[in-house]
Formats: C-alpha cells, sequence, structure tokens
C-alpha cells in the first residue's frame, strides 16, 4: 500500500510541477512581448520541467516495483499492451516520451537550431493535454470540475493579459 501511495504522490507532484512550468513557459512568452527580461523565468521554466521529469521516471520505476498490481515494464512502456486501464495508461506512456522529448531537444536547442525546436516545443500542449486525461481516468485524486478551474483560469489571465498589451502598443502607435 505504501508504494501505491508513493506512486500517486509522484505523479501527482509531478504534474503539479509540469503545470507550474507550463503557466511560466507562457508567462515568459508574455514577458518576450513587453520586451521584458525572461531569463530567471526561462530557468524556472526548464527547472520545473526537469523536475518533472525526474519525477515521473521514479512514478514509472515504483510502478514496476509494486506488487499491488505487478505491472511488467512492457506494460509500462509501451502503450495500450496493459490489461489494467489500457487508455489512460497509454496516455500516461505517451506522456514519458513526450516530456523526455521536450527535455532532451531543449538541452539541445543549439545544436537542433531554434527553428526545429520550437517546432518541436509546439508540441507540448499534446503533452499536458494527454498528463491531464492520464491523471483524470486513471485515479480518483483528479476531480474533473476542480481540474478544468486550475486550467482555464491561468490561461484567461494570460489572455488578458495579452490583449492589454496589445491594446497599449495600438494606444502607442
Amino acid at each position: 500500500m505504501f508504494e501505491w501511495f508513493l506512486i500517486r504522490a509522484t505523479g501527482t507532484v509531478a504534474y503539479l510541477l509540469l503545470y507550474l512550468s507550463v503557466i511560466i513557459g507562457l508567462y515568459s512568452q508574455v514577458q518576450k512581448k513587453r520586451k521584458q527580461k525572461v531569463t530567471i523565468t526561462l530557468f524556472l521554466h526548464e527547472s520545473l520541467s526537469n523536475w518533472a521529469l525526474y519525477l515521473v521516471l521514479v512514478h514509472v520505476g515504483l510502478l514496476l516495483i509494486d506488487t499491488y498490481i505487478s505491472f511488467q515494464w512492457y506494460e509500462v512502456l509501451i502503450p495500450f499492451n496493459t490489461y489494467y486501464k489500457p487508455l489512460p495508461m497509454a496516455m500516461g506512456a505517451l506522456s514519458l516520451y513526450f516530456l523526455s522529448i521536450t527535455v532532451v531537444t531543449s538541452k539541445a536547442r543549439k545544436k537542433l537550431g531554434y527553428q526545429k525546436w520550437r517546432k518541436l516545443h509546439a508540441l507540448n500542449p499534446i503533452l499536458y493535454i494527454l498528463v491531464t486525461l492520464h491523471g483524470l481516468f486513471i485515479g480518483t485524486d483528479f476531480q474533473g470540475n476542480i481540474l478544468a478551474v486550475i486550467n482555464i483560469v491561468p490561461l484567461i489571465l494570460m489572455g488578458v493579459m495579452l490583449q492589454r498589451q496589445e491594446q497599449k502598443q495600438s494606444a502607442i502607435k
């Protein structure tokens, strides 16, 4: 039972770190449009993503040693290859791959070139949607209405900030 709580805790904390990384990433885009420095926010954005990946790896490792369900490695790492909630498990496995790609390509951003990296980074909404759905469908830790509010409110705030910035720029011109 202790492993099961650790599995849930690492998954939940990884999700919260990813959530914060997304919010900070969006905020840094707003700051860029305002011609503000974003060095600290981008460092925080990347660090939170890294820690989310580390916790996801622990989450997966704990699934493999848990005796309650006794997953095999292929059930956890190969999408749709499990008897236990195949769709949510597949979303979790795909999320692991998307997050890994995001972290690795961000570290190789200079070698890849900004344009290629930007195109790869543009896939991150898919990652976030998959992780959110994984959390909603696999367990009871996330309630749909609470999760919707948590995800919608910051997006509305960012939209309002962008709108105000555009209005200020239009007034200046």
